[in-house]
């Protein structure tokens, strides 16, 4: 039976008689006799409970728990509070009749909240029975929600039940609340009156708001759920050579990028110490921001929490797990201190330092001389260039190399805040600044970097009013937030980035001149990968160890030729996820031509004809340029096949064992065999 299915089996005591006979065995079991007779069983277990723990059956009121800003404190910590003011201000006057109150208890029994008839919460309140009151079993023998916490079930007491003698003129109709995600029970309905008043439907009442209060926080549950694996989408996109987790609330590890699971396979294997972990990374997050985090059972692994919030809460999350190493003060960290931030200032999510700027072109050697000269200054900096460049890896090496590198690094995609939320997400604003704000204010991107760097990505996309504002920020060094007069002092570097001409942009309007001077202090450019092409292999083969595979993997000196004569329209990032998928969907040792991307594929094939050779193998390199890419593969592994004794050794020189052999045979419609031969179709 569960907690909803406690309509009492038992006949409740609700006339004079039936109270007599409790009133009766209650006295026997005071006087050390035998009790039972005529009482409920559970009841009984519950008197027993209570002696046992040493109740005062002449208590004269609940101890108070917690009063003042504690109790303010505890409502505040306490997520389902919010959900049920909305079930109950839906039906307020069906839940709570004349002469009763409807209180909401915590877990451990204290009463957070209470509504009802007045002169029914001002006799209660006599005993405690008010917000602030501790009403375990065992601080306060049995009633109501005590009991329904020590049985975890509902249960409904009635007057001469009650283990003390103070609580007997009332009846008690409880019901716990479980956490959907976890099972555990969370909190305590209660509906309460005088004791004539007691009917079997209070508990059938109180069972009604639990049940709607459940289904709140399961609809509350799976919206926040959608929210976090579209977070989830966006990182895994943004870190493709990273192991991101998409973690619930409860610790529970919802999505794992990681293809191979090995993470997560390692993390289920630790159990509930692991789930325990994740929830405490995400209940120890000191900011709404991204912040680096630290724990044994993440490895030497850096690790990047990336908060969600609901109504001002973090309720779930997502930890990107970089394929480097932490640093050794984070690991020592990990291991000796309670906290999971990596340093006292929250935020602070830098992933890149100066040796992740890699390339030995001369354009990249100056690149990171600026970068040098701009980390020794707290000079507004401006970086130029195409989109996937690498403009974030480079301003997160300067913040990381510069004094503030044990701040936060807050950074701040402009073209994706809502132009009529753009001033609010930078600047803040304050408790019903405007229609739809949080009641409870909110700390803008600027807030949130002060003490470190705010990197602001596509400026040249800022409205008109917000570059106005950034310039103020700029002159003056403060900030005031939407709906409040006060400035904020801020000790905020800018690094502000774009990848459009900016002079273009100026000259258009779209960026303001005043502005663009203001960032262009200090100005580094970016080349694009089509200017540095002898980088281009080295970069390949770091994405190539940075990529989870089964197998050590390589690429075939054809690969290499064709990644070289590209032109990278998507530079950097666009090489990086080239080469991941490449990972992803070969089985090979070697990464061939035909683990390219068609369009890399045919760009080959066109710079290799118009040079007069081919990066394809002989027995396809006569095929014309714009045949079938599946009929090419299978052309490559007859010729193969056919070109060695055995199958072992056909499998050898594919790079791939036998049994993936055999399956890629079969999946061309190939029987196996020094002459292979292809299967009539049917």
């Amino acid at each position: 039976m569960n907690a909803h299915q406690s309509i009492e089996r038992e006949i409740l005591p609700l006339g004079r008689h039936a109270q007599h006979v409790v009133a009766d065995s209650w006295a026997r079991l005071l006087r050390g006799d035998a009790a039972g007779e005529g009482v409920r069983s559970r009841i009984v277990a519950s008197w027993k409970r209570s002696r046992n723990a040493g109740v005062a059956p002449t208590l004269p009121a609940a101890p108070i728990a917690l009063a003042g800003d504690a109790l303010q404190r505890e409502r505040e910590s306490c997520d389902w509070l919010r959900p049920l003011a909305g079930v109950l201000a839906a039906q307020r006057d069906g839940y709570i009749g004349a002469n009763h109150m409807l209180a909401a208890f915590d877990a451990s029994g204290r009463m957070l909240s209470a509504d009802g008839d007045p002169a029914t919460l001002e006799q209660l309140a006599d005993i405690n029975f008010a917000p602030g009151g501790l009403w375990s079993e065992d601080a306060v023998g049995t009633n109501g929600p005590g009991t329904a916490l020590a049985l975890q079930q509902a249960v409904h007491v009635v007057g001469a039940e009650h283990y003390c003698e103070q609580w007997q003129q009332w009846h008690c109709a409880s019901v716990p609340v479980r956490d959907p995600g976890t099972g555990e029970v969370v909190a305590v309905i209660d509906l309460s009156g005088s004791r004539e008043a007691a009917h079997p439907y209070a508990l059938t009442m109180a069972t009604a708001i639990a049940v709607a209060l459940e289904q709140c926080l399961t609809a509350r549950d799976a919206d926040c759920r959608a929210h976090l694996l579209m977070q989830y989408a966006s990182l895994t996109a943004r870190y493709p050579s990273d192991v991101v987790l998409a973690v619930d609330r409860t610790g529970r590890v919802l999505a794992d990028s990681d293809t191979l699971h090995r993470t997560q396979r390692r993390l289920q294997g630790l159990g509930a110490d692991a789930r325990s972990a994740m929830a405490q990374l995400l209940q120890r997050a000191e900011s709404l921001s991204p912040e680096e985090v630290v724990h044994p059972l993440l490895g030497s692994r850096a690790a990047a929490l990336h908060p969600l919030q609901s109504d001002g809460r973090i309720v779930a999350g997502c930890l990107v797990l970089s394929s480097q190493r932490a640093s050794s003060s984070l690991r020592n960290r990990a291991h000796t201190s309670p906290r999971a931030t990596a340093s006292g200032t929250p935020g602070c999510t830098t992933r890149y330092t100066l040796d992740d700027l890699a390339g030995e072109a001369a354009s990249m050697h100056e690149v990171r001389r600026l970068a040098r000269a701009c980390a020794r200054t707290d000079l507004p900096v401006l970086l130029l260039g195409e989109s996937g460049t690498g403009k974030e890896v480079l301003a997160q090496s300067i913040h990381h190399a510069s004094p503030r590198g044990n701040g936060a690094f807050v950074a701040v995609n402009c073209a994706a805040l809502p132009r009529e939320l753009m001033e609010s997400e930078l600047f803040g604003h304050a408790s019903g600044a405007f229609t739809g704000a949080r009641r409870e204010g909110t700390v803008g991107k600027f807030q949130a970097a002060d003490g470190g760097t705010l990197f602001l990505d596509e400026i040249a996309e800022l409205s008109p009013a917000a570059q106005a504002a950034l310039l103020r920020v700029l002159q003056e060094g403060e900030i005031t937030r939407l709906g409040e007069n006060t400035a904020r002092p801020l000790d905020v570097r800018i690094i502000a980035a774009t990848n459009r001409d900016v002079r273009l942009a100026v000259a258009d309007g779209r960026l303001r001149d005043d502005l663009f001077h203001r960032l262009d202090v200090l100005s580094i450019t970016l080349p694009p990968l089509r200017e540095r092409r002898e980088d281009i292999p080295k970069l390949a083969h770091r994405f190539l160890l940075d990529a989870p595979s089964a197998v050590p993997q390589t690429f075939s000196e054809d690969v290499l030729t064709a990644l070289s004569a590209y032109d990278w329209p998507g530079n950097v990032r666009e090489l990086r996820n080239v080469v991941h998928r490449m990972v992803a969907l070969s089985e090979s040792a070697e990464l061939d031509v035909f683990d390219l991307p068609a369009s890399l594929r045919q760009h080959a094939q066109h710079v290799a004809s118009a040079a007069g050779a081919s990066p394809l193998p002989r027995a396809v390199a006569q095929r014309p340029a714009q045949c079938d890419p599946v009929d090419a593969a299978r052309a490559h592994l007859e010729h193969v096949v056919s070109a060695h004794p055995t199958m072992a050794q056909a499998a050898a020189a594919l790079g791939i064992t036998r049994s993936t052999l055999y399956r890629r045979l079969q999946r061309y419609g190939l029987t196996p065999g020094r002459s292979v031969r292809a299967e009539p179709r049917s």
